[in-house]
């Protein structure tokens, strides 16, 4: 299949190689004359803006910056490639799908790129153009590798004739695939890398209370690794089964945090836990106690 990739970065050149080797005829489209030049070097097509005047692929897969700046996500490089495609897709008569590789908030594909593409183009979406929704799981240091051997591919489509078109891209990959909405793609995405973050941010809470009591954190935490259905169970805290209760979780995390207190140690993840636990009971209807004094009883914020 005739794949252009926007963006050279390490995701869309991951991507494209891949691709490449996978049997598709790949072009590479940069806005950096040095990165094309590499390309190039590379053996890879890749082509400057100011070479391309049409559309000469089936697909098009948008890997640019989607940067995060003061705490503000940042769409301008990503709409202002799709603002250049949607030109060229103008005086192009051959169904086209667009893929969305770029991590971007949910509803941002639907919200913002679809209505561009309409909006410059005059092409009509399902018709004349199939959009896609394609988070990447790519870690900037083995991304290639990532590519070539990936673990799970994730297909967020419009509908399924776009979604149609992805899969069979990616039909020669020996990696489980799912289909889903545009939105539940964006959304997958972000659930990932937080889920990632939150871990990590936990664990040196727990190591930073360790190592003040001159306790060998990683001989916990490594134990608790063979330990803790959490880690070894993929599944756990997944299903839709409401907020954690039984006779060992409240009362072992409501334990832990009264001891931190009384020791000195902040164990502010441990109390949004508790807090967050404690909202969703309230929710549900399954706690009659007045929250407030619940929480102010375990000084943990309203």
């Amino acid at each position: 299949m005739k794949i252009t990739v926007v963006g050279a970065g390490f995701v869309g050149h991951a991507t494209g190689k891949g691709l490449s080797e996978q049997g598709h005829d790949v072009t590479f489209l940069d806005v950096s004359a040095d990165r094309v030049s590499t390309l190039r070097a590379e053996g890879l097509r890749a082509v400057e803006p100011k070479e391309v005047s049409g559309i000469d692929s089936e697909v098009t897969m948008f890997c640019v910056p989607t940067p995060t700046v003061n705490g503000h996500f940042q769409s301008e490089y990503l709409l202002g490639a799709v603002e250049a495609f949607a030109e060229r897709l103008r005086n192009h008569s051959e169904y086209h799908v667009v893929v969305i590789r770029s991590t971007v908030p949910p509803k941002t594909t639907r919200d913002l790129v679809l209505p561009l593409i309409e909006k410059i183009s005059g092409k009509t979406p399902g018709k004349d153009f199939g959009l896609v929704m394609q988070p990447e799981y790519l870690r900037e240091v083995t991304a290639d590798q990532d590519f070539a051997r990936p673990w799970f591919i994730l297909i967020g489509q419009l509908d399924d004739n776009s979604g149609d078109v992805v899969s069979k891209i990616y039909s020669g990959f020996d990696a489980p695939i799912a289909r889903v909405s545009l939105e539940e793609a964006e959304f997958q995405k972000y659930v990932h890398n937080v889920f990632n973050a939150v871990k990590i941010a936990f664990f040196n809470e727990m190591r930073v209370v360790a190592n003040a009591e001159g306790w060998n954190a990683q001989e916990v935490f490594d134990a608790t690794a063979e330990s803790s259905e959490g880690i070894w169970n993929p599944l756990y805290g997944l299903r839709d089964y409401g907020p954690f209760d039984g006779s060992c979780l409240p009362k072992d995390t409501a334990a832990l945090l009264e001891w931190g207190d009384q020791n000195g140690h902040h164990m502010e993840i441990l109390r949004a836990v508790i807090s967050e636990n404690f909202r969703h009971n309230l929710e549900l209807g399954r706690n009659h106690q007045d929250r407030n004094n619940v929480l102010e009883s375990m000084h943990v914020g309203a």
